[in-house]
């Protein structure tokens, strides 16, 4: 009996010892976007993208996430929300200071995720979220809540388009949400003719966003599973589907690509197991 108990005490901090070391661990991720599905002007670009950071902190002031993405020289930076964390204050000082770093680097597109639609909501009357994403859209941070924008070289272009979905559209995967097409251009208008980034949190509606018209998808929300298993991938999505369809990597449906992001921080249950933090880079026709 005396060894069973040595033995559970030596798991469950060997556990713990793998969670902090997993929490606090960075890793680039490199995904490459064939030359025959962009315009040829932007052949060669690179976008790092980030999610689910959580207002987490690598280091001081993000020190060494700033670090790692300034090495991979990006064109563009795309964050696919939930950037910050919901709770009873709106908690955004260092956060401002990390996208001012990030505006330093290149040009930066934000969309919302759930996270950033609760403290909208929540924080709606005293006006102190809009008070936030201005302070970050006069720091450099073009921010896409159901909007677009066009990145233009050569007299080429590329639309980047932020979907802000409202709450019931991150329901748990047993209340049965659906989308439809018609759903989505409610919110972002139709598609047009050239090459688009659609920037959205949530992966579940990838095959909604590919009827959309959307060639890349940058999407995060699943955390990667929390716990990633040899050969069963992601165990548990931020939704509670067991070994959800979409929990990490790149995935292909039809003309479209999705990358999803495991993410960079937790919040409520402080857990990643077997599951380094990512920083995405998107290679344009590398």
């Amino acid at each position: 009996m005396e060894w069973f108990f040595i033995v559970c005490v030596a798991v469950f901090l060997l556990l713990l010892l793998l969670c902090i070391y997993y929490n606090e661990s960075l890793k680039c991720e490199y995904y490459t976007i064939p030359k025959e599905e962009l315009p040829q002007a932007f052949w060669g670009s690179k976008i790092v993208m980030l999610a689910d950071l959580h207002n987490h902190e690598f280091g001081k002031e993000n020190i060494r996430l700033l670090a790692k993405i300034k090495k991979e020289n990006p064109d563009y930076i795309m964050l696919a929300g939930d950037m910050l964390v919901k709770g009873e204050t709106l908690k955004t000082e260092h956060l401002k200071n990390f996208f001012i770093e990030l505006s330093k680097i290149c040009l930066v597109y934000y969309a919302p995720g759930n996270h950033e639609e609760y403290l909208e909501r929540q924080f709606h009357e005293e006006g102190l979220y809009k008070k936030f994403i201005k302070e970050i859209e006069e720091c450099g941070v073009k921010y896409l809540a159901n909007q677009s924008c066009y990145i233009e070289k050569e007299n080429q272009k590329i639309r980047v388009t932020g979907l802000h979905l409202q709450k019931q559209f991150f329901a748990r995967f047993y209340e049965k949400v659906t989308m439809e097409k018609k759903d989505l251009e409610e919110l972002i208008g139709k598609s047009e003719e050239c090459y688009e980034i659609l920037i959205a949190h949530n992966p579940n509606y990838f095959s909604i966003y590919e009827k959309w018209g959307a060639d890349l998808v940058l999407s995060g929300h699943v955390h990667g599973g929390i716990v990633i298993l040899p050969f069963l991938g992601g165990v548990i999505s931020t939704t509670y589907e067991l070994f959800p369809k979409y929990d990490f990597g790149m995935f292909r449906l039809g003309t479209a690509r999705m990358v999803l992001s495991r993410g960079l921080g937790t919040h409520t249950i402080k857990l990643r197991l077997f599951n380094t933090p990512e920083i995405s880079v998107v290679f344009l026709g590398k």
